[in-house]
Order: structure tokens, then sequence, then C-alpha cells
């Protein structure tokens, strides 16, 4: 596991297929690793209370980040759930996602008086991005797990499933406004999640371009585990604790200590 301080932007190639056909038996195999990692866990960094909402990837919904709402509730924030049902939200559809997304936040933030964090799954952290980019000042951190973040949607098993499955035509405007992902966030922090053995989301688009604002940390991880791995939950505790105004990059080493793994 390592942060990528200064990674440049590679070109795009959709996930190798034996990482595709294997991420169902690896995610299973990362949720039960959480039952040991349960120990780690109750030892990662606890926060100020913030809100959290946490919005889940295509075609799933609030259950599939259940445990992470868990253990937010552990290291002592608010967390939500999103509360709009199925992710759908690629192509046109996205846009309506948006808007019930934002009016979700607006609620949030004004019940606890401050702004709130957004942890994105997938295509869920492609709608915190462009809600975040409507009101930025809503929101505290954007923190994305194996999401598209790039002009080149093609290169993920997601899209082959979206052109197959969806009533959408796929039209040069479509293609246009997915490619606008890419745009860099306004002054918003935003950490990057990501897995060079990812079978859904290739490795090359789930990183955001370099600014001080952006921190990129590359896990192993399937695509499917990436919200019951031990090790993405921790590091998800680790960059919410961060104080505003204190911020610091994420420091592997940090947890080899805890671990007791180096002196």
């Amino acid at each position: 596991m390592t942060t990528d301080v200064d990674r440049p932007r590679t070109r795009a190639r959709p996930p190798a297929l034996g990482y595709a056909i294997a991420e169902l038996p690896r995610a299973l195999f990362e949720l039960v690793c959480l039952l040991p990692g349960h120990l780690l866990l109750k030892r990662a960094p606890h926060g100020d209370g913030h809100p959290v909402i946490t919005l889940p990837g295509y075609r799933s919904d609030d259950s599939a980040m259940l445990a992470l709402r868990r253990y937010l509730r552990r290291w002592g924030y608010a967390p939500y759930p999103w509360g709009l049902g199925a992710n759908l939200g690629i192509g046109y559809q996205r846009i309506d996602y948006e808007k019930r997304m934002l009016a979700k936040l607006e609620a949030v933030v004004e019940r606890h008086g401050e702004p709130a964090s957004l942890v994105g799954w997938s295509q869920g952290g492609v709608i915190a991005r462009e809600v975040t980019k409507q009101r930025p000042d809503l929101v505290r951190q954007v923190i994305v797990l194996g999401s598209p973040l790039a002009d080149a949607p093609e290169a993920t098993t997601l899209f082959r499933v979206f052109r197959r499955t969806s009533a959408e035509e796929i039209t040069n405007e479509l293609m246009s406004m997915m490619r606008e992902v890419a745009s860099p966030l306004p002054d918003v922090r935003c950490v990057c999640i990501y897995s060079n053995s990812d079978g859904i989301v290739s490795a090359d688009i789930a990183q955001d371009l370099v600014s001080p604002n952006v921190e990129n940390i590359r896990v192993t991880s399937s695509h499917l585990g990436m919200v019951v791995n031990p090790m993405v939950l921790f590091i998800i505790a680790d960059r919410l604790s961060q104080p505003k105004d204190d911020w610091r990059p994420f420091n592997m080493y940090a947890l080899d200590r805890l671990l007791g793994w180096s002196r």
C-alpha cells in the first residue's frame, strides 16, 4: 500500500479480465477478513462528530455501506445513508440523482450547522464529486473508493454493463457529459482510494490529477470488497479525523507501528 504524491495520468486501459472474474470471491474473502480486522478498526482514529454521508455504487443501495456507517458511528461521527434507493445514476439519470443528493446534503448540513464529508463508492463517488462542484461550501471532504474519475468511462467493466443494459442511446452528447467528471473539485479536499487489482474500474482512471487538495492512496483490494476491506476502512477513519486546519498526508508507516510491524 502506497500513497502516490505525484503520479501523472496514464493512458486508461480496461481492467484485466482475470481481476474482473475474481471480483466476487475476493470480495467475500475481504468480508471474512473484517472479523479479525475489527481489532484494528477499534483502534482507528476517532473524529469530531461532523456528519458523513455515504453514497453507494452503481446498482447497489444503502445496505452495501452499512458496515462502514456502523464504524463511522463508533468513531464518533454522525453517519447518514444517502437514502435514494439503488444507485442507477449513470448517463442522464445521474443528473436527477445529483439534484436529490444535493437536497439531502443541504438538509444534513442545516441540521448539524457544519459541512459534511461525503464517502462515495464507485459511481457514488462520481455523484459525490459532482454535487461538491455545485455546493463546495457544504462539503468538508470527499473520499472516493474505486471511482471512475477520468474522461475515459469506457475503461471500466461498469460501462460495458451500462452499455448493454441501459435504454439510453450512447451518443456523443452522452459521452461528453460522462467525461465531465474529470474536471477538478473547487478547493475541497479529495481522497481517492484505488486498487491496481480492481476488476471493475481501471486504476488508471480511479486517481485524480495531482493538486494540493488531492491525495491518491493505493490499496490491495477488489472493487466490490472496498466497502468492507479493513485497510480501506482504516484509511477512511484516518482521513476523516484530520483537522481542517492541520491536514497531513496519510502515513502508512504510522499504521505499521500501530500493528507492531515496525519499531
